[in-house]
């Protein structure tokens, strides 16, 4: 086969996977990863065209961009102090107990991460069906999921660094590294938003023929890129760095809806549908047998365990013990970042192939079972 007439059937599943997702009532991200192991079992042997990597990269980045932009910092400037403490020490006891459950259940440091990460994009899917989001309950839960992201940033950034473990002093000079990066990327947003505060008739000068949203999407791109190739530069995942560029452009500009929505429109609507489907395709299927969907169900028990174990902390913050057990189930089902994580610690050699496929199905599977369990509970509420 042609890798032209590659690329149509490529482009045509990216067009067909949210008709289909709808049809079976899945997140379309699921469906454009199944559309993607069709593609890379049935095609099998074919040379994936260098543009189509090209294109996935670039939705892969483009996705964690805007997995940062989505944090919402008004929700923590607003929320109690006290409050704001039980939730950041909810997540922290996420992450500690899936790491000591990982070691004492043979899980691996790297499953154990990528399996207690938190993302806020289907949460927020399954808040809005419900017609619940502007509820008190599901705010403290989007709070929750805000801090959830930001510490899955650092643990991803972490387990990257682990990849490449070479004693602690390294350890501790890489981590010095890293801090230093993020530190110099805030700083130098920070003052360059001080320069267009006290000096907006330059700004005004040069920009003033440009459509501002053009130049709003010119901006956040060149963040983007910039960020993923000092992170690479500094020794971190490129994709981090796209991360942390959306976190910190979030931070600073709070009132982004409007652009939010226009790179949504370009991620979502093409690039980032390419990376699923290209991630589907890197899976093998053949080697399915039973010992896999075991490790599945076990994954999927241990997502559960780690947020609903740590969950009895929310009663500090008010939380009754159902709304502890539903923001549990709420937040296990971070697809997009259980993704990133996967395709992170496959690049550096920590995941064998039947792991990495375990750990994908878990990440299709939580995304079916856990909102819908979690609909069933909000709707009684």
């Amino acid at each position: 086969m042609s890798s032209e007439l590659f690329l149509i059937i490529v482009f045509l599943s990216a067009f067909l996977a949210p008709l289909f997702s709808r049809i079976l009532r899945m997140p379309v991200p699921v469906g454009e990863l199944i559309f993607g192991i069709l593609i890379g079992n049935f095609f099998v042997g074919i040379q994936v065209p260098e543009i189509l990597n090209f294109l996935s990269d670039f939705g892969f980045l483009l996705l964690m961009f805007l997995a940062g932009l989505e944090l919402d910092f008004n929700l923590i400037e607003k929320a109690d102090k006290k409050q704001n403490a039980v939730y950041i020490s909810y997540v922290l006891l996420i992450f500690l107990s899936a790491f000591v459950f990982g070691i004492l259940l043979g899980i691996g440091t790297a499953p154990a991460i990528i399996l207690s990460l938190i993302s806020l994009g289907l949460m927020v899917a399954t808040l809005k069906d419900m017609s619940v989001l502007e509820e008190p309950f599901a705010k403290k839960v989007l709070l929750i999921g805000v801090f959830g992201e930001i510490i899955s940033l650092l643990a991803l950034t972490l387990m990257e660094k682990l990849l490449h473990f070479h004693g602690f002093v390294s350890l501790i000079k890489e981590l010095g590294v890293i801090f230093v990066f993020f530190f110099s990327f805030f700083l130098g947003f920070y003052l360059t938003r001080l320069l267009v505060w006290w000096y907006p008739e330059i700004v005004n000068r040069l920009t003033y023929e440009e459509d501002p949203s053009a130049l709003g999407i010119r901006l956040s791109l060149f963040l983007m890129f910039t960020s993923s190739i000092f992170a690479k530069l500094a020794g971190i995942e490129s994709v981090l760095g796209a991360f942390m560029a959306g976190v910190v452009f979030s931070y600073f500009i709070r009132e982004k809806k409007d652009l939010e929505e226009k790179l949504s429109s370009i991620g979502y609507g093409f690039l980032i549908p390419i990376f699923f489907i290209k991630t589907g395709m890197g899976m093998e299927v053949a080697g399915l047998n039973l010992a896999i969907l075991f490790k599945v169900f076990i994954f999927l028990a241990f997502m559960l365990f780690v947020r609903l174990i740590p969950s009895f902390v929310l009663l500090l913050a008010g939380f009754s013990l159902k709304d502890s057990f539903t923001a549990g189930l709420l937040l296990s089902y971070p697809f997009t970042l259980m993704v990133a994580g996967i395709e992170i610690a496959r690049r550096g050699g920590a995941l064998d192939e039947e792991t990495a496929l375990a750990l994908f199905l878990t990440a299709a599977f939580s995304s079916l079972v856990f909102p819908w369990s979690a609909k069933i509970i909000l709707s009684r509420r």
